[in-house]
């Protein structure tokens, strides 16, 4: 899309979220959201905390999962390791993880990721349990209590 597509999409109200990085927007549309809970499936979104709070003012029934580092050096020692970015580039990024720690209590869940696929089955079991809260199901009870026939009625 262009910046002018995308800017049009942000003031008709059709981003879940954005956020403007380097230049460029990046976001998640709205209707791409809901299309896809319509259909039953859960919506995972990778994204920074600017955009995690975004959705939660309008989501608010969402499930917020924060994933972070074991620890600062440990963060450190992976950005290093990748060889991608100078050692400037990884101070903002440190700084960057510092301030979006400090917004952790904004979540509902925080997962370390210290391994990866430790992490990812932290994660599956939160959604599990997510889908078995009374206020997830209980509509479909209400429905149910309200067209079923009592014995009398029979």
């Amino acid at each position: 899309r262009t910046r002018e597509e995308f800017e049009e999409l942000i003031k008709n109200g059709q981003m879940l979220e954005y956020a403007e990085y380097v230049g460029n927007y990046c976001g998640t549309p709205l209707t791409y959201v809901n299309e896809t809970l319509d259909k039953g499936v859960d919506v995972f979104l990778e994204i920074e905390v600017q955009g995690a709070l975004q959705v939660k003012s309008k989501v608010p029934d969402g499930v917020f999962i924060f994933l972070t580092p074991p620890d600062l050096d440990e963060l450190e020692d992976r950005l290093v390791g990748r060889g991608t970015d100078s050692q400037e580039v990884i101070a903002q990024r440190i700084e960057r993880a510092k301030e979006e720690i400090a917004l952790m209590r904004e979540y509902d869940y925080a997962v370390v990721n210290d391994e990866v696929p430790l992490a990812a089955e932290r994660v599956k079991r939160i959604i599990e349990t997510e889908h078995f809260r009374v206020e997830r199901v209980i509509g479909r009870y209400d429905k149910m209590i309200k067209t079923t026939k009592t014995f009398d009625d029979r």
